[in-house]
């Protein structure tokens, strides 16, 4: 295969996580007795550039024009977003004179943030079910694609942007280079392009597997990341690790010399090439984890399934279809997903055909399977009472372990 940012051909895989579903292609009971597309779920290294990637790409049109996640639902992502707008209108004296562009806004969440500032804002989306819910909300969105051409028209209709972002998008993105020509068209010259993305550093400490998926196409560190933007006449001048979705790479990337290189830039490289994440062998550690991983926490489940014990998902997230999948978990193991998003009530989780239920529709199990674990801090202080109560939380990432009460701070 091509390397999808430096069209080199050398890419090696380290990792097969099987033939897979689209991970958020959820299933509707009528569809239940049908068998539905797979595809390959590979991983791969680019020896020349150091991008990882997967190497089978489902058209964008398939996955992301009606789609079942939306960001407000998770009341830590909320605030995640409200602190990282204050942060970006502080640092670049940002008015209602400019315009704050999102790529993939999803419902608007983090564009309804910039709010209080009075900036001028604009959403692009292509999934028209989640567009509906931003206009709703009073956030103006453009129910298309991001590219090149809808860079032209955003800045046709409202003038070039000063600030533009995008956050858990840019890995999806299968126009990358067009993508980023369009930004480059869109930004003012002394513009800010900030982009959050899952890091791949993060995901190789945390052994986050999970984090692969068919929509990700790409997994980047500092290193690739500037790779991709040098090519288009960007640079990256300040980087720094997020907290959010198990530690995000968050860039500030503008034209050459508009702002000056922060030393973050600089140390953020040297410890990449400390930690290896420039050799394959990295990856095959990586890769030598997930089967750890897998081996423990069938065998935790089998135990609990012995002893009759019933355990359920603890929400139905994209990530936890690729770790039921990838690890041969269905229905036999856990029998249903506890979700808050009505978009997935009564749905079956693609591939793995476990049953999404709202949050208290059925009875409480001996134990939930948190399949979104980086959101496990929310959850410990919302789920306090069940724990009291001799329930139990399996973790599996980044290292499996099963929480319970004696495990929960003191109440104050």
């Amino acid at each position: 295969m091509a390397c999808r940012v430096c069209d080199g051909r050398d890419v090696e895989l380290f990792l097969d996580l099987t033939d897979q579903p689209h991970c958020n292609r959820l299933i509707p009971p009528e569809l239940a007795d049908r068998r539905e597309p797979h595809f390959p779920l590979r991983a791969g290294f680019c020896h020349d550039c150091t991008l990882v990637q997967i190497d089978h790409t489902i058209p964008k049109e398939s996955m992301f024009s009606d789609y079942p996640y939306v960001s407000g639902t998770t009341k830590t992502l909320v605030e995640h977003f409200r602190q990282t707008a204050a942060r970006l209108v502080e640092r670049y004296g940002l008015g209602p004179q400019d315009l704050v562009v999102d790529i993939g806004s999803n419902d608007g969440t983090w564009l309804r943030q910039y709010e209080p500032f009075g900036l001028r804002r604009c959403g692009v989306e292509p999934a028209s079910n989640v567009v509906e819910l931003a206009r709703a909300a009073g956030v103006p969105t453009v129910n298309r694609f991001f590219n090149a051409e809808t860079a032209e028209l955003v800045r046709a209709q409202d003038g070039p942007a000063s600030l533009i972002t995008a956050a858990g998008v840019f890995f999806h993105l299968e126009e990358l280079h067009s993508v980023v020509k369009g930004i480059v068209t869109l930004l003012k010259p002394d513009g800010v392009f900030v982009v959050q993305a899952i890091y791949l550093g993060g995901m190789i400490e945390n052994t986050a597997f999970d984090q692969i998926y068919h929509e990700h196409l790409c997994y980047y560190t500092l290193r690739s990341l500037e790779q991709l933007f040098a090519r288009h006449g960007l640079e990256v001048f300040d980087v720094s690790v997020v907290p959010v979705h198990g530690g995000s790479l968050e860039a500030h990337v503008g034209f050459p010399g508009a702002h000056p290189v922060s030393d973050a830039v600089r140390r953020m490289r040297a410890d990449e090439e400390a930690r290896g994440y420039g050799t394959f062998e990295t990856y095959l550690g990586f890769a030598e984890n997930v089967r750890r991983l897998q081996s423990a926490l069938l065998d935790l489940l089998e135990r609990m399934h012995a002893e009759g014990k019933t355990v359920h998902a603890y929400g139905a997230p994209a990530k936890g279809a690729t770790l039921l999948n990838a690890f041969g978990i269905g229905p036999r193991l856990v029998q249903y997903a506890a979700e808050k998003n009505p978009l997935k009530f009564g749905r079956l989780i693609p591939g793995a055909r476990i049953p999404i239920v709202e949050e208290g529709s059925v009875p409480a199990p001996d134990a939930y399977l948190v399949l979104a674990w980086n959101f496990i801090d929310e959850f410990l202080a919302r789920e306090r009472r069940y724990l009291e109560n001799g329930g139990a939380f399996i973790v599996p990432v980044p290292e499996l372990k099963v929480i319970t009460a004696a495990d929960l701070p003191k109440a104050a």
